[in-house]
């Protein structure tokens, strides 16, 4: 097993990996650690992102801790950020991810930075399927791909899925790269197994039944602000 950690690693980036790794740790504080990581990553992104209009994409899983900790770091820069939400259904035996439901805020057509957020990117199939998905309707001038953990050749398997046009945008953010697996195929120490099952859900179906709670909340907003706007 190699591990090897990026130059944006710091002692509270390793420290919450360690506690991802680890399969003592609890719902919540593994809940707390995605969420401080999401933090981090959203401090390096801040830093080298100088445009408005951003649009967050994540998993559902991912949504009330990695991505909101990285909108909550990036909100305190940047005021133009957007929300898209996928729940995808993944097909271990031939690699594909469909989406079977998704949350799209009106201002992610206008967003001309695509930061594209998962817990893990091992196969880099959820990944190339959301970003896809994105791609039809919006043409953001970069593309940051974003995860913890990604696997040694993520970037290579992504990068052979979409044209030069596409993947000269793309910047990858990372914590830690892993090149070791089991043979589920869970990386290793990756995040500590199954994510699923690591934030207290019983499977996949029983994630996507799961509405997150940044989505009720961002939703609410939205239509609280339209409902404001037709009584001035």
């Amino acid at each position: 097993m190699t591990r090897h950690f990026s130059v944006y690693t710091n002692d509270i980036g390793e420290s919450n990996l360690d506690k991802l790794a680890d399969s003592s740790t609890n719902v919540n504080d593994y809940s707390n650690a995605l969420y401080l990581l999401g933090k981090e990553l959203g401090n390096v992104l801040a830093k080298q992102i100088t445009d408005e209009n951003i649009c967050v994409a994540c998993t559902v899983e991912d949504a009330d801790f990695l991505a909101k900790g990285i909108i909550d770091s990036l909100s305190i820069l940047h005021s133009d950020i957007s929300l898209a939400c996928f729940w995808n259904q993944r097909q271990q035996s031939i690699s594909i991810a469909p989406i079977i439901k998704k949350y799209c805020e009106p201002t992610v057509n206008n967003a001309n930075v695509l930061v594209i957020v998962k817990s893990i990117i091992s196969g880099a199939c959820v990944v190339k399927t959301n970003l896809t998905n994105l791609i039809q309707y919006i043409e953001p001038d970069s593309i940051f791909v974003v995860a913890p953990v990604m696997h040694t050749d993520t970037e290579k398997k992504l990068n052979r899925e979409f044209p030069s046009a596409i993947t000269k945008k793309f910047k990858y953010i990372y914590f830690a790269i892993d090149d070791e697996r089991e043979s589920n195929g869970n990386l290793i120490p990756g995040i500590g197994g199954n994510i699923y099952q690591r934030l207290g859900f019983k499977d996949q179906d029983d994630k996507n039944k799961f509405i997150p709670k940044l989505v009720k909340e961002r939703r609410e907003s939205l239509i609280t602000a339209s409902k404001q706007k037709i009584t001035v």
